[in-house]
């Protein structure tokens, strides 16, 4: 016969095993929720992932054609100028190849990018700014029909002040400066509105049609932002107030531009606050 001891002890082993079954049962169970709900998560993220990267690239789309912002102020004292040469193509004119810089190159992707979406879908030529900050305008541009003129730079702006464009040439004329900027960290992408100088050249060279070899002869020639020749300047590359302005020997443009620097309403300069450019400039021209 057997002991009470020896009953209490399998009523308690069975009690035990029962328990561990019990505890095994729900462990199991909560692993395999844990297992079900790991997909679920992970589809979440990725669909939160996915349309972040859409909003984003709907975002840069509608930068290509932002609404241009007036600044009509002249420039401070201390803005900081930066010179641009315009060279006309020239045959027989050894010039080099200028190859698109890492900023054109990521542009015009965004550009067929957009297009593919069916965003601002319009055809695009650039123009990789070199050593200078110089420009060459090649024999096939003479052919364009172009619509808009957009010169391109990426500054860096790392105590992220408020950073304006002027044109010299403009403002002394109290015409306003046509630009839009966005911000990606400590860089500033800038956009300054190029067409009246287009125009201005193909007007003075009598038209689209007769762009080409016209641009060669475009010599002592001084162009207001409204297309019309003003007065013929001998051998001059650029005036006193910013104008552009053509070289009998050379045959370049120039063009003064300056960045107006400020923060809180107060001006800064642009140097001391860190701001530079971070790529050579590039000019995108769109047409028909």
């Amino acid at each position: 016969m057997s002991s009470p001891h020896v009953w209490i002890a399998l009523f308690l082993l069975s009690v035990m095993t029962s328990d561990i079954a019990v505890y095994g049962r729900l462990m199991s169970l909560r692993t395999t929720q844990e297992e079900a709900n790991k997909p679920t998560l992970g589809t979440d993220v990725l669909k939160r992932w996915r349309r972040e990267i859409t909003e984003t690239h709907l975002e840069r789309c509608a930068q290509l054609s932002a609404p241009w912002l007036d600044h009509a102020h002249a420039p401070q004292d201390d803005a900081t100028p930066i010179h641009l040469r315009i060279r006309p193509f020239s045959p027989g004119v050894s010039h080099g190849l200028v190859f698109p810089g890492k900023s054109l190159f990521n542009f015009v992707r965004r550009v067929y990018h957009c297009c593919q979406q069916r965003i601002n879908c319009r055809s695009v030529k650039g123009i990789q700014g070199h050593t200078g900050v110089e420009f060459l305008l090649s024999r096939d541009i003479s052919l364009l029909t172009i619509v808009s003129a957009e010169l391109h730079l990426q500054l860096s702006n790392p105590q992220h002040v408020n950073i304006r464009p002027v044109l010299p040439s403009l403002a002394k004329r109290n015409l306003p400066t046509r630009y839009s900027s966005w911000t990606r960290g400590n860089t500033l992408e800038l956009r300054v509105d190029l067409q009246f100088l287009f125009k201005s050249l193909q007007e003075a060279a009598g038209g689209a049609t007769s762009w080409g070899p016209s641009l060669v002869n475009m010599r002592r020639v001084a162009l207001s932002p409204r297309g019309a020749p003003l007065r013929e300047k001998p051998h001059a590359l650029q005036d006193t107030d910013g104008d552009v302005a053509g070289d009998g020997m050379h045959n370049v443009l120039e063009l003064g531009l300056v960045l107006d620097c400020s923060q809180a309403g107060s001006g800064v300069s642009c140097r001391s606050s860190g701001v530079h450019l971070s790529h050579t400039p590039f000019i995108a021209l769109y047409y028909k």
